[in-house]
């Protein structure tokens, strides 16, 4: 049996720089996962999605905590894109923005609101990075291994 297609097997979704961006793409992995039979991911998946996902639009100058009751800022304008894919044993979480400071690392005391998220991701992932991508910006990526 041939590994499957990953044109056929990779899902995307373009989000607004706005504080519901991180739920959306929560349910595009709960979709793409129950699609795939792989609901033993979902818990993991959501959460280093919703890490990535809330990384990008902080990063893009949509602070969560910016935003007025109605969502109206200046970040509503850009974009983030969120997706999901397979590659063999393996499901890959990507978040492209449009932003050029690399994703990094740090320490959040315990009063810090924020500053966790790529340590979370850390612990959860197999593998984590980012890369430079033509058009601009980068993708952070996690790869969470499928356990067989």
């Amino acid at each position: 049996m041939s590994p499957p297609d990953l044109m056929e097997q990779a899902h995307h979704v373009d989000l607004a720089v706005h504080p519901i961006a991180p739920s959306l793409a929560r349910r595009l992995v709960e979709r793409v996962l129950a699609k795939w039979d792989m609901r033993e991911l979902e818990i993991i998946a959501t959460l280093v999605m919703t890490e990535l996902v809330t990384n990008a639009v902080n990063e893009m100058g949509g602070d969560m905590s910016a935003f007025t009751h109605e969502g109206e800022t200046s970040a509503n304008r850009r974009c983030i894109r969120a997706g999901i894919y397979r590659a063999r044993d393996a499901v890959v979480i990507e978040v492209w923005d449009a932003s050029c400071t690399p994703p990094r690392l740090t320490s959040a005391s315990v009063d810090d609101e924020g500053g966790r998220g790529l340590r979370i991701i850390d612990e959860v992932a197999d593998a984590w990075g980012y890369r430079w991508v033509a058009p601009g910006g980068k993708v952070v990526w996690a790869r969470l291994r499928i356990d067989s």
